[in-house]
């Protein structure tokens, strides 16, 4: 995987990524937490002038551990509580 790192890091201190290089951790990081019932969902977000990988996760409490970045691309963690299907309305 190539990883890149941005000549600049973000106003937040973090260390910055290029779109690609998201995408690839996003790839390898979703693969390892596949089946993981503590994970809604593994994206890629922009922050300031780079990206990361952010990991939706039910419970902070009860989290999956994880790697503070992937490949350079720094991973943020958002809890976003269960998540089920509703019906549309009609």
């Amino acid at each position: 995987m190539h990883t890149a790192r941005m000549s600049q890091t973000p106003p937040d201190g973090g260390p910055g990524a290029s779109r690609d290089a998201a995408r690839a951790a996003k790839t390898r990081l979703a693969s390892s937490l596949a089946g993981d019932r503590r994970v809604n969902g593994v994206g890629v977000v922009r922050r300031a002038q780079a990206y990361a990988v952010r990991v939706n996760v039910v419970a902070d409490d009860d989290r999956p551990e994880l790697p503070a970045e992937v490949d350079g691309v720094p991973v943020q963690v958002d809890v976003v509580g269960a998540i089920t299907a509703t019906r549309a309305a009609r």
